[in-house]
């Protein structure tokens, strides 16, 4: 994989450092190894199985091997704390238009960091770092992406969870997807880099498939209802509570509510 994936995308910072290893405990574990150790922004981490993967708050994210995308990207940007959650949000972006090139899918982001395909979780995003009170050190951004997953016999999650395999009907070349995802990775965050970052909110908004509707935040331990109305530049969720009182949500979960069954999980 890695020398196809460098012949496909020869120029790429995303291509130069690809550690394959076919099976691990964590990607982003070893990504963060590799940072601690000095390796360059770039470096990219693959694997066909991870025994100890991670979601968010600590979640386990089960894959079996040789079917999906297990990944992870070392970045190094020269950002202030705050900006973390733009690289999540670059990432998702690049998920959902190599999704949508590839497969005509209608591929949609759950904020914080899921990727949605119609109702049913296709891919999750698990960011980590390390800083100072100065700059950021380096960012570990981890994709887990179902590809040819066939999850209808797995009757615990064929209602919660999809692949592209699934919604299309036939496999897919997880080489040729992973150069679409690291190309337009490389191109979006070149922009980035350069200041040109409205973009990726932008087009976050246009393929969110949170903002206009009715969720639940829990902000300090209670539960509210509030209707969302966009993410900012740095990537926090912007609600507007009932009452009209508009606020921002940097970390957590949102629970989207359909009018029909008040308080289920999307």
């Amino acid at each position: 994989m890695p020398e196809t994936l460098r012949e496909r995308l020869p120029r790429s910072r995303f291509t130069q450092r690809v550690h394959y290893v076919p099976v691990l405990g964590s990607t982003n574990a070893r990504a963060k190894e590799l940072a601690k150790r000095g390796e360059a922004e770039g470096a990219l981490v693959i694997t066909e199985r991870q025994t100890r993967g991670r979601g968010r708050l600590g979640r386990q994210w089960h894959s079996p091997q040789g079917v999906n995308l297990l990944f992870s990207v070392l970045f190094r940007p020269p950002f202030s704390l705050n900006r973390v959650f733009s690289l999540t949000m670059l990432v998702a972006a690049s998920l959902v238009d190599a999704i949508r090139e590839m497969s005509g899918l209608n591929a949609l982001i759950k904020w914080p960091n899921d990727i949605y395909c119609n109702g049913k979780k296709m891919a999750g995003i698990l960011t980590e770092f390390s800083a100072d009170a100065r700059a950021i050190e380096y960012v570990v951004v981890g994709t887990g992406l179902n590809v040819n997953w066939d999850l209808r016999d797995q009757p615990e999650l064929q209602h919660s969870a999809t692949s592209l395999m699934n919604e299309l009907g036939y496999p897919v070349s997880r080489v040729a997807l992973l150069s679409c995802i690291l190309e337009a990775l490389e191109r979006d965050y070149g922009l980035l880099l350069g200041g040109e970052d409205g973009f990726i909110r932008d087009r976050w908004n246009r393929h969110s498939m949170v903002i206009g509707r009715d969720v639940l935040i829990d902000p300090q331990g209670e539960k509210k209802r509030a209707t969302v109305t966009g993410i900012d530049r740095n990537g926090a969720l912007l609600v507007e509570e009932e009452g009209g009182r508009a606020s921002s949500i940097v970390c957590g979960d949102v629970q989207v509510l359909f009018p029909s069954l008040p308080g289920n999980r999307d």
